[in-house]
């Protein structure tokens, strides 16, 4: 993940420099999530059935190789090729390794298992960006894209030294009620937990990816923000949401989920509208804590509710319908970004990313309210029983029983 927040300060002005527009840098970014509309659904449901770790391996070994085509992309087309490729690479890791770790949570602990791990994706992440805008700024993009392939490479090397075979859990699943009848994607993605979970990370996608390709433009052109500037407003970002997800992840396990949710759903694409008024940059450096500590509150909860459904659903099939969804939203927000840039200025683009996470909100908190109401009496109460001291929605057992 450090390797890939290092292109995040870099990619936008190394696109601009080729001569790009703004609809031409959205689709370079969109490129990247494009294949794993599809790719990571089928992946994570591939995963149910054979297992995380040699799918986690071959994407590392793909990303680890197309790192070095950046190097030799000359033009926007083929930088978007080395994108769609590293998009797939991409596909195999991702929603997989969440999955691997579903696989080993305990009942009661989903906010602090699957929080933990997203924490260290966030800190590895926001340490990109910073180390980015260093090696572009001292010396070129390719040092940047180089020291991307490299961290690829040691990412791979220790996998396969460290992460267990996880062949025994495949046996044990082929147990599950999911293996024994594997449930269409199409009917899973009717539980509205599921509708919830897809729609919330589409439209936090669709702004957030937007927010990444065009804020470093912005930062540049209004307010004079050099290439480490960049990196260090957007590292701030990323470790505020990392280091968020620990604590938050305890929450999500000992309080009411659905509040958390609300209230971090709302609050964080609210941040954006300020985004375009602000010509100093500590203000801008709070706004972004602000965003992603509320991000961070929301998902830790989501979360913590995807791993509880996904040991009925599949762990990787639930995972991978995530990514997908997540994906989407970053083809289309960087897109539409691009058109509001190229018609109105960049300044217009975080009113319209603001707008879309509000809606977002919205149907999130319907589909939620609605899946815990139809939660059936018996099942609800065979649940809380398997919960060893928080039972669901992280009320603890003896509440529940009442």
């Amino acid at each position: 993940m450090i390797g890939l927040g290092i292109i995040i300060p870099i990619l936008p002005l190394y696109v601009h420099r080729l001569g790009a527009s703004g609809t031409a840098i959205g689709f370079v970014f969109a490129a990247f999530s494009i294949p794993r509309i599809i790719g990571s659904p089928l992946l994570g449901y591939i995963s149910d059935r054979i297992g995380r770790r040699r799918l986690i391996l071959l994407g590392l070994l793909g990303f680890t190789v197309v790192s070095f085509l950046y190097v030799i992309a000359a033009t926007i087309w083929q930088l978007a090729a080395v994108r769609f490729l590293q998009g797939i690479a991409a596909a195999m890791v991702l929603p997989v390794a969440q999955a691997y770790i579903g696989d080993i949570t305990p009942p009661g602990k989903e906010g602090q298992y699957m929080n933990f791990f997203f924490s260290s994706m966030f800190i590895g992440i926001a340490i990109g960006p910073l180390l980015g805008g260093t090696l572009g700024t001292m010396w070129s993009a390719d040092a940047a894209f180089y020291a991307m392939g490299a961290l690829s490479f040691i990412a791979l090397v220790f996998t396969f030294l460290y992460v267990p075979e996880d062949r025994k859990s495949v046996v044990k699943r082929k147990d599950s009620t999911f293996a024994r009848s594997p449930m269409p994607i199409g009917k899973i993605v009717r539980n509205d937990a599921v509708k919830a979970i897809c729609f919330y990370v589409a439209t936090r996608g669709f702004w957030r990816q937007g927010f990444s390709a065009f804020f470093p433009l912005f930062a540049v052109t209004a307010m004079g923000v050099s290439e480490v500037g960049i990196g260090v407003i957007l590292s701030v970002y990323l470790f505020t949401e990392g280091l968020s997800q620990i604590p938050f992840g305890y929450l999500a396990d000992r309080y009411p989920r659905l509040p958390q949710i609300v209230l971090g759903s709302v609050l964080a694409p609210v941040m954006l509208f300020a985004v375009p008024f602000v010509d100093q940059i500590w203000i801008i450096v709070l706004i972004v804590i602000f965003m992603g500590w509320w991000s961070a509150l929301a998902r830790a909860s989501l979360l913590a509710i995807r791993t509880d459904i996904g040991r009925t659903y599949g762990m990787g099939t639930v995972a991978g319908l995530q990514s997908g969804a997540f994906s989407t939203g970053q083809v289309f927000g960087p897109l539409a970004f691009g058109v509001i840039a190229d018609l109105w200025g960049v300044n217009a683009v975080f009113a319209l990313g603001g707008v879309v996470g509000m809606v977002g909100s919205i149907f999130v908190i319907f589909w939620m309210r609605r899946w815990q109401r139809s939660v059936e009496p018996t099942a609800f109460a065979a649940a809380v029983e398997k919960q060893p001291v928080t039972g669901l929605y992280g009320k603890p057992r003896e509440q529940l029983r009442k």
